[in-house]
């Protein structure tokens, strides 16, 4: 991603939530602050409007300049006297203070900023907006953008990444849309069973524990999520004893006790499914015969078909995987301690 962006190449990375695709990033970011470029991480969750859209980025700015490369945005803010301004609620109190500020002159504006600080600096910004597929809720939003990025040429490069791959395919690959093949794509795979084995077994040797016979089922189970991964490994180093070696005893208990702790973010998860989404989803983790037998549609209630339009939806959403696979493989065991009938 680095060489990417130093030649100038936008990205844009796509996996599942808690895929680790922020840390990744915040990696590019402070590697590319060392080699001297500016960086700046936008996080696009849920935004709805092109105020805030302005308010996001102008405080992701705010958080991430210091010192020189401040002074001149700063600058460049008062000069365009637009209501922006670093800290001291920018742009959000000169909206509140006056609803007809044309929002959207000023979203072009602060989007323009990484060519008008390469003019003045000579820096390349690195720019990360993150959860980009939210924007499709705000009407002509992703028009406004490549509208102004298209001209940054060697003053910016983006990383665009979305945890919603059927979203970021509107966005990247719709030929109807205005940010088609804009960037080079990057998808994360889950992690290398054995390479998630040798971490953990050099992260236990190095605080005088051994993950012993637990080693296997963990990395089965947990089929490379990393944030699964790490949660897990952390339950079992917490019920290894000093000196000793995890049993498979020690390995149930860690997994009930990371159960326990997600549990209360697994219902709401399941609970904001549709309904038929719900079923395919209690299908996947239940039934063992294929999802659009007659054995699996009947065991959940549903018709190949309904079954089949469920299960684009789970996967554009990146909550299913190829196989198809639950992609959290914590919330397929809470599923699967459910059941059939959900009790």
């Amino acid at each position: 991603m680095l060489s990417l962006v130093t030649a100038g190449h936008s990205i844009r990375m796509i996996g599942p939530r808690r895929y680790g695709k922020t840390s990744l990033l915040g990696e590019l970011l402070r590697r590319a602050a060392g080699d001297g470029m500016a960086t700046v991480l936008v996080d696009l969750e849920d935004v709805l409007s092109i105020g805030e859209l302005v308010v996001r980025i102008e405080r992701a700015y705010d958080r991430a300049l210091k010192g020189t490369v401040r002074r001149h945005v700063e600058a460049l803010f008062s000069v365009w006297n637009v209501g922006l301004s670093l800290g001291a609620g920018g742009f959000t109190a000169a909206f509140t203070a006056n609803p007809r500020v044309n929002s959207e002159a000023v979203l072009l504006r602060i989007l323009d900023l990484p060519r008008a600080l390469h003019d003045r600096t000579g820096k390349r910004t690195v720019v990360v907006l993150d959860e980009i597929q939210d924007i499709l809720a705000i009407p002509g939003a992703d028009g406004k953008l490549r509208s102004v990025i298209q001209h940054h040429g060697v003053a910016a490069a983006y990383a665009f990444a979305g945890s919603a791959p059927g979203l970021m395919a509107r966005l990247f690959e719709d030929p109807r849309r205005p940010l088609l093949e804009q960037a080079v794509p990057i998808e994360l795979p889950p992690l290398d069973p054995d390479g998630v084995a040798r971490h953990v077994e050099r992260r236990f040797r190095g605080s005088n524990r051994r993950p012993g016979r637990a080693l296997a089922p963990l990395v089965e189970f947990t089929r490379g999520h990393p944030q699964r991964s790490m949660l897990l490994a952390h339950h079992l180093w917490e019920r290894t004893p000093d000196g000793g070696a995890a049993t498979e005893e020690t390995w149930v208990a860690a997994r009930e006790a990371a159960l326990r702790e997600a549990s209360g973010h697994l219902r709401a998860i399941f609970k904001a499914l549709k309904p038929n989404e719900r079923r395919v989803m209690i299908a996947l983790a239940n039934v063992a015969a294929p999802l659009r037998s007659r054995e699996a549609t009947a065991a959940v209630g549903l018709n190949p078909n309904s079954a089949g339009a469920a299960l684009e939806r789970l996967r554009e959403g990146a909550d299913v995987i190829d196989g198809p696979l639950i992609t959290d493989p914590l919330f397929a065991y809470w599923l699967e301690r459910r059941g059939l009938t959900g009790g």
